[in-house]
């Protein structure tokens, strides 16, 4: 081996020493514990990154109903950041508790007061809250969030995500509810965290129109698949139940959107590549010349 040749190996050996492996970080997250609780809050800012958020089908004009009788009509979007703590209980990972409420109520040009915006009338997919955030940049794009139902809420939820800003994909199957009924080492008690991973889904890395929607999908079993379940029906060893038509919400913490970002090649390593084509060029030379 020349010395031209060694040098040449040497760098090379050093480039890719220099080309820092690719690393997962926090694009843009969601975890509602460091806003104060205001109300109404219909679209939360994230507290890390940047993106926007959304609640889904809470303003509508549904006929609400208890045990079949109309009670009111119609409802407007009255979501909130608010403190879900008690005991040991926490809804957020982070430690204090605050989660994104989604709901609605009654309000002007309603009727009735059991409205609070879910209602069995809703097309499935059409109510829940859906999150943007720009994935340019990165890759292997991954979403977890914290989610729980009330006892009386909707039990099932569908993650939907979109490449183009405005048709959406279902992904995964159809989740179920934990119930946040606030009672410590009961059934459901708490949060859970659901995780989906985008990295083999074309379109979702580097697109600045990537989405996702976490919103209320029919029972897989209930009714043949065409009626919502009631959350505690979901959980519980009873038979399911379809929702009431006129109570209970979601709440949901730390969503956060993840990815793969490679790390820029350092100035020096540049140069370095730089310099490998001229000692090429001149080992061939020199062996021409022989």
């Amino acid at each position: 081996m020349d010395r031209i040749t060694f040098s040449v190996r040497t760098a090379l050996a050093a480039l890719a020493i220099a080309a820092v492996p690719a690393h997962a970080d926090v694009i843009t997250d969601w975890n509602f514990g460091t806003l104060v609780a205001v109300t109404p809050d219909n679209t939360p800012a994230p507290t890390t990154g940047s993106g926007s958020a959304v609640s889904l089908g809470m303003t509508n004009s549904y006929t609400y109903t208890t045990s079949g009788v109309s009670t009111g009509v119609g409802a407007v979007t009255l979501d909130d950041v608010t403190a879900d703590a008690q005991g040991t209980k926490s809804g957020s990972t982070i430690g204090n508790g605050n989660v994104w409420r989604i709901r609605g109520a009654a309000g002007t040009g309603t009727t009735g007061t059991t409205n609070n915006g879910w209602n069995n009338s809703a097309a499935p997919y059409s109510q829940g809250a859906q999150f943007n955030v720009s994935t340019v940049g990165y890759s292997g794009v991954n979403l977890s969030f914290n989610w729980a139902s009330t006892t009386q809420g909707i039990g099932n939820l569908q993650v939907q995500y979109t490449t183009n800003g405005t048709s959406w994909t279902n992904i995964g199957s159809v989740l179920n509810a934990t119930v946040d009924n606030g009672t410590i080492g009961a059934a459901g008690y708490g949060f859970q965290t659901d995780t989906v991973d985008f990295s083999g889904i074309s379109g979702t890395a580097n697109n600045s129109l990537f989405g996702v929607r976490l919103v209320a999908a029919y029972n897989p079993t209930l009714a043949g698949g065409t009626e919502y379940a009631s959350a505690t029906s979901v959980i519980g060893a009873t038979a399911l139940t379809q929702y009431n038509n006129n109570s209970g919400n979601w709440r949901i913490a730390d969503v956060q959107v993840d990815g793969v970002s490679a790390v820029p090649l350092p100035g020096a390593a540049w140069l370095l590549g730089s310099g490998l084509v001229g000692m090429v060029g001149i080992a061939r030379r020199r062996r021409v010349s022989v």
